[in-house]
């Protein structure tokens, strides 16, 4: 029996082994994923999960729940020999490493925060990636709250609030946008705190936040973020970290405690491991049907990779990408191992939402444009639909219900550790 062997189990990898289930023939081949993971994390709602509108372990999913035939294996993988077909794992808890061989190889191990060489960016700054990032940050916001209520100066107790996210991405906006509403809310619990020193800045390095999106429902974006009193230092960059600071590109200082880094991505460690070819950024140079150049049983999807669309220009990394990229990769397997032809991989998006807190959001999907509650209301719909399982889009549904009828409960989770830093800082 053929066997085809995944790396990385989140969208390109997960939904890559489901359709396999699906089109494959039990007899076949053997599908095995490995992940260091038993979950992927569905990060369209991450952000959400952490500040509290939703319950947190219903931002994951499971992978042995998601996939039927699949043989999951949660692993660390430890080295891939593409000339021998084989990838070597270690078990977690220091278990007996292992050998697998292949037919097939998908590599799917998706991203990581990518971290520019800016002094004290590894020891301060916060990344928003995991679920415990999120968390994490939910916890931080709650310890410098209880830490500003028990002190009497203005200036330090403002310098405690003032939270500053770098990068006017999707991300960085969301959380910039959540973050506002979390402590806007969450202040009303502490007599000595009030509503001024509680501040969001989010610093962008290029003239407009949402670059990836049209110009006016950027510029609304950034409208409505002010007059919620967010403050936008655009053409900014960041040059230094400190415990009680960041500092600014042209030497202006930001007192704060709290640095969210969203400045991008960058391929995962495993990546820089493999001998396959990469572009100057360290992503996986794909052809159009999803094989990685110069070999014919090895794949790449998601994040990591970089597919060309018909015009030669590739792909962007996200969620609605990745999940059809890994979906084509099945058919495109299956039809390997049949001897047919492969399909190269076409997808129009469907469009971009970046929602904005205070049930606001920005959306440009099939050529239209809507902002405001209708933006917002499409996000929160599309994403649900999205959502794996009956089960889990009912657990939703109910936090979002919840959500809209009481208020949250503004406590920590145990992932913050230490009044001066987050337990999982930036690596």
């Amino acid at each position: 029996m053929k066997r085809i062997v995944i790396l990385g189990g989140g969208f390109a990898g997960a939904y890559c082994a489901q359709a396999l289930e699906r089109r494959l023939p039990r007899s076949a081949a053997q599908v095995l994923l490995l992940d260091r993971n038993n979950y992927f994390v569905f990060h369209p709602l991450l952000v959400e999960a952490g500040t509290g509108s939703l319950e947190p372990r219903h931002a994951v999913v499971s992978l042995r729940a998601f996939l039927k035939r699949t043989t999951f294996r949660m692993a660390d993988v430890t080295e891939v020999d593409l000339g021998r077909r084989e990838v070597g794992y270690r078990p977690p808890g220091g278990g007996p490493p292992g050998k697998i061989s292949y037919d097939h190889l998908v590599l799917a191990p998706g991203s990581v925060t990518r971290l520019p060489d800016i002094p004290g960016l590894d020891q301060h700054g916060i990344e928003m990636k995991s679920l415990a990032d999120a968390v994490g940050l939910r916890d931080r916001a709650i310890r410098m709250l209880e830490t500003a209520d028990a002190t009497p100066d203005p200036a330090a107790r403002q310098a405690l609030l003032h939270f500053v996210v770098v990068g006017g991405n999707f991300t960085g906006v969301e959380v910039a946008g959540e973050l506002d509403v979390l402590l806007g809310r969450a202040r009303r619990l502490y007599r000595n705190v009030k509503r001024e020193d509680c501040r969001v800045t989010l610093v962008e390095v290029t003239g407009r936040i949402l670059s990836a999106l049209d110009p006016g429902l950027a510029d609304y974006a950034a409208a409505r973020l002010s007059r919620r009193g967010i403050q936008l230092r655009l053409n900014a960059s960041v040059a230094r970290i400190e415990a009680d600071r960041a500092v600014l590109a042209g030497g202006e200082t930001l007192s704060t405690r709290t640095v969210i880094w969203c400045a991008g991505i960058r391929p995962a460690p495993l990546v820089g491991r493999l001998h396959v070819p990469v572009d100057v950024r360290g992503y996986i140079l794909c052809e159009r049907d999803l094989r990685v150049r110069g070999f014919d049983n090895v794949w790449a999807a998601g994040d990591c990779a970089v597919v060309p669309d018909p015009g030669g220009r590739p792909y962007p990394a996200t969620a609605q990408h990745a999940i059809r990229e890994g979906t084509h990769m099945a058919g495109n397997l299956v039809r390997a191992l049949a001897g047919k032809p492969l399909r190269p991989f076409n997808f129009s998006s469907l469009g971009s939402l970046a929602p904005l807190g205070c049930r606001t959001a920005v959306a440009q999907v099939l050529g239209m444009k809507l902002s405001g509650f209708p933006a917002y209301f499409l996000w929160r719909t599309y994403y649900w639909l999205r959502m794996p399982g009956v089960s889990r889009k009912f657990r939703v549904a109910l936090d979002w219900t919840a959500d809209l009828l009481f208020s949250r409960d503004f406590v920590q989770l145990g992932i913050q550790q230490g009044p001066e830093r987050p337990e999982k800082a930036c690596r």
